[in-house]
């Protein structure tokens, strides 16, 4: 970065600052109010993360509800500051366990240690989480995670799962979250946590072909591990890469990505991982640095199996009357009866020429499980469902008024979903086994792993 940046915010969701940082002294300390208008004025979903007003530049990223904004009077390169500000967001999600408002409120002068460090006169420095431990000396204050238990008291959590919430601690050692969300010293900070996550996006006819289809995922750790161990991360043995799938994830292609169960089309490697062993073994090598990385992110750019589709949608269409029509929408969940989806979201804006409209849900639904919405301003229909079964399916009735002329199949919008299936991957990749390689034998460190799979673009097309 050429030029120097001239402030730092961290704004709280509600517009104040939690943190500021005044690195230059160029510009009034209620700058931050510029941006806090034009977000106002933009909306929180239409603010471009980079503006200039008045020869004031504005450069911010969202994270977990607030804005880490930088503001400067010179010419610097914006693609260089996003990296810059995303990497803090990283570096306070470490540190602090959990990032979000009360988290920094309890812990701003670990967070202005973190920005005097990060940046020097406005240019960056080190922003790495391993190299700042060294310099920051200040412990941070334990925020606790609500747990699932908490929020439902009748809920009882599965042993296999309810590890998830462990992640959120900070990587100084004493300074941890148990996995029910509260705080103590379990694990001593030797603790190794492993997320296989895959985003899904599909768009779907109303016949049930498939238009398009994807899936970018990645594996995602998170380390508080004593001293720097090497761990052997072992994947699925039946593995096939696409034969161009990059200079560095081509060490796995060749004549065996001609074959296997599971098949990626595109992958890429964090700088610390030796991929000596992936193409025989399957097995990456690496040290780990503290906090939290993607080790390797991944892309299936078509659809092999119908299975990989976690929800099919049938959106059927009835004449009621020349000025009335339903729309009947049914939806199956089509995966293992022993797995459920949670935060499940079906909504679907109807034609501007519908004067009224009434949902409804069969009879058998079970009242607050799921609840469907119709917003006449916005014409937006919403229908969600708190936890849906594997195999199981739903309907919803939509019945609305209309002009004879219009045709609703054209005039209507996609149905999306959004939705979040614990313990479940599309992708099919795994981890076969995860060993961490240390010459003292009294060294054993916890180990997690977990899979998720959720709804990056997610749609039905009448």
């Amino acid at each position: 970065m050429t030029a120097p940046i001239s402030q730092l915010f961290i704004l709280a969701p509600n517009g104040h600052a939690i943190v500021y940082k005044d690195y230059r002294g160029e510009l009034p300390k209620d700058t931050s109010e510029i941006f806090i208008h034009e977000l106002v004025e933009k909306g929180a979903g239409n603010c471009p993360p980079v503006f200039a007003v008045d020869g004031v530049s504005f450069i911010s990223v969202k994270s977990n509800g607030m804005h880490f904004l930088c503001t400067t009077v010179d010419n610097v390169c914006p693609s260089l500051v996003i990296s810059l500000l995303t990497q803090l967001t990283k570096v306070c999600k470490d540190y602090l366990g959990v990032l979000n408002e009360e988290a920094l409120r309890k812990n701003f002068t670990l967070v202005y240690e973190i920005a005097d460090e990060a940046l020097d006169y406005g240019y960056p420095q080190n922003a790495a989480t391993t190299d700042l431990q060294a310099y920051l000396f200040n412990k941070p204050i334990p925020v606790e995670q609500p747990s699932v238990a908490s929020v439902l008291p009748s809920f009882k959590p599965n042993p296999k799962t309810m590890a998830s919430a462990a992640a959120h601690k900070s990587v100084v050692a004493g300074v941890q979250p148990t996995p029910f969300g509260g705080w103590g010293a379990r694990g001593a900070g030797n603790e190794i946590f492993i997320d296989l996550v895959d985003r899904i996006s599909a768009l779907i006819t109303a016949e049930g072909s498939v238009r398009s289809f994807s899936v970018d995922g990645c594996i995602q750790m998170k380390s508080f591990l004593k001293g720097q161990p090497h761990v052997h991360l072992a994947l699925n043995e039946d593995l096939a890469i696409a034969s161009g799938a990059g200079t560095r994830a081509s060490a796995g292609g060749g004549a065996s990505a001609l074959y296997g169960a599971v098949h990626l089309d595109d992958i890429n490697f964090h700088e610390c991982v030796s991929l000596e062993r992936f193409e025989s073994e399957r097995v990456l090598t690496l040290s780990p640095p503290s906090g939290e990385f993607v080790v390797m992110n991944f892309r299936i750019g078509t659809l092999r199996s119908e299975r990989q589709l976690p929800f099919r949608l049938w959106p059927t269409v009835h004449v009621l009357t020349d000025l009335k029509k339903e729309l009947q929408l049914t939806v199956k969940a089509d995966f293992p009866d022993k797995l459920h989806a949670v935060n499940v979201r079906v909504s679907f804006t109807l034609p501007k020429s519908v004067t009224s409209a009434t949902v409804s849900l069969p009879a058998s639904a079970v009242r607050g499980a799921q609840a469907a919405t119709y917003t006449e301003a916005t014409r937006l229909v919403e229908w969600t469902i708190k936890k849906w079964p594997g195999s199981q399916a739903l309907s919803l009735s939509t019945k609305m008024a209309l002009p004879a002329s219009c045709d609703l199949k054209k005039e209507m919008g996609p149905i999306s979903m959004a939705f979040e299936i614990p313990c479940y991957n599309v992708s099919q990749l795994a981890v076969r086994h995860l060993h961490i390689i240390e010459r003292d034998k009294s060294y054993k460190p916890h180990r997690w792993v977990r899979c998720l799979t959720h709804a990056s673009s997610y749609c039905c097309r009448l």
